[in-house]
């Protein structure tokens, strides 16, 4: 995960976001990285995407969807057709998610490659805790 802070426009000033939960810090530009409720924890799950883009969280699902392009279900492992979600919190909240998984490239216990319709991803995951 990239060392540097994440830095964005809030209402046309600047604010600091957390990594991992991505709440604001401070408004203004600050080099911290957490929030004082995420401290420092390490991330479980850590998706790169081939272009550099890194995007960390606590959580991580497959969404299984139906033809209409609804959800259908929720899932602990990938599959062809399915989509990666990162800190789902509701339908409209999470991190990030990608398009459907086109194909699995390599999966073992710490690390998932895939790729969508749109990019090739590697998920890092940590089982310490």
């Amino acid at each position: 995960m990239s060392k540097k802070p994440i830095h964005k426009f809030n209402g046309g000033r600047g604010a600091t976001l957390c990594k991992i939960c991505r709440k604001i810090i401070t408004e203004g530009l600050t080099e911290d990285l957490y929030c004082d409720d995420c401290g420092g924890v390490k991330p479980e799950y850590v998706l790169t995407r081939q272009d550099g883009l890194v995007k960390a969280g606590l959580a991580a699902k497959w969404i299984e969807w139906n033809e209409d392009g609804s959800g259908k279900a929720l899932h602990e492992s990938p599959a062809v057709g399915r989509s990666f979600v990162l800190d789902l919190d509701g339908p409209f909240m999470y991190t990030w998610m990608t398009s459907h998984v086109t194909e699995i490239i390599s999966e073992s216990d710490t690390q998932i490659e895939f790729k969508t319709k749109n990019s090739t991803y590697t998920l890092n995951i940590n089982h310490e805790k």
